[in-house]
């Protein structure tokens, strides 16, 4: 099983009907995807079926359990004995790549109808794309199997900073630099010509406000790292002992149907068992 779903779930319970092996079911917290049930749709569709219904994009691939297509279209075979998947099936390894393509048969004419003839077509200056269900992408992971801070919005140098001004005397505004907003400066309007002298308090006012946000910003990503890796840990520790927690349990299954297999085994009279022999008088 290549997919999991991250604590960004929301419980919408959306990815639960699209699965067809119903490996995804409600979890204490959040939904949860039964690892020996999952087979990626391989075998159904060329495209993760919950990650392209999950509103919030948290059905992702899983960097610690990489399972290649062999393993997952076996996996559907032994879930689904009676279906038939052929050599050549949807995989989102494929995206349909390998899909066979079935003919439309042609309609036979009526007698006395006419064939209509082929209206001519126009090819098209751009790409066609055939209209489908969204799959969610793949997250890109790093060298050590974590997947990288969402790419988020580039700042500028603070020195580069755009900074609209209303020219007081003809109301245009133009832009300025931050680093032409310094004590004694001037700014010439582009429309007027106007003159403005940039005083201590405007440049004290503009420093403040960009040196707040720049801290800010920076504490936000911070912050939202910190955040993703201690879910991370947490989800990884809550599956090392569900699975721990499995494999005990199968383990005392097993040792349960050694002991009932033994007690059959000793139970039964077999032809020509010896017979303990009972004493004709017995004196208390």
């Amino acid at each position: 099983m290549a997919t999991m779903i991250t604590s960004e779930c929301i419980n919408c319970g959306a990815c639960e009907p699209e699965c067809p092996n119903n490996a995804i079911s409600q979890g204490e917290d959040i939904y949860v995807i039964d690892p020996l049930l999952c087979t990626e749709c391989v075998g159904f569709h060329d495209h993760e079926a919950c990650a392209a219904v999950c509103p919030v994009d948290c059905c992702v691939t899983d960097p610690n359990n990489i399972e290649v297509e062999d393993a997952l279209i076996a996996r559907a075979r032994n879930i689904h004995p009676g279906v038939e998947f052929g050599e050549v099936f949807e995989s989102r390894f494929r995206k349909g790549a390998e899909k066979p393509k079935t003919p439309a048969a042609k309609e036979a004419p009526q007698e006395g109808k006419a064939i209509p003839e082929p209206r001519p077509t126009t090819p098209k200056t751009g790409p066609v794309t055939a209209p489908g269900p969204a799959v969610a992408a793949q997250p890109t992971l790093t060298s050590d199997g974590e997947e990288p801070l969402p790419a988020s919005i580039t700042l500028p140098n603070m020195e580069d900073w755009e900074i609209p001004v209303t020219c007081f005397k003809c109301g245009e505004t133009y832009t300025a630099t931050a680093k032409r907003f310094r004590i004694g400066n001037v700014l010439f309007c582009p429309h007027c010509y106007q003159s403005t002298v940039v005083k201590d308090n405007l440049n004290f006012r503009i420093r403040t406000a960009l040196d707040e946000f720049y801290r800010s910003w920076e504490e936000a990503q911070e912050e939202f790292q910190a955040k993703r890796e201690r879910e991370l840990k947490e989800f990884r520790e809550k599956r090392e002992r569900e699975s721990a927690d499995f494999e005990a349990a199968q383990q005392r299954a097993l040792e349960k149907v050694k002991e009932h297999l033994k007690a059959i085994s000793q139970s039964y009279d077999a032809p020509g068992r010896p017979v303990k022999k009972r004493a004709l008088l017995k004196w208390g």
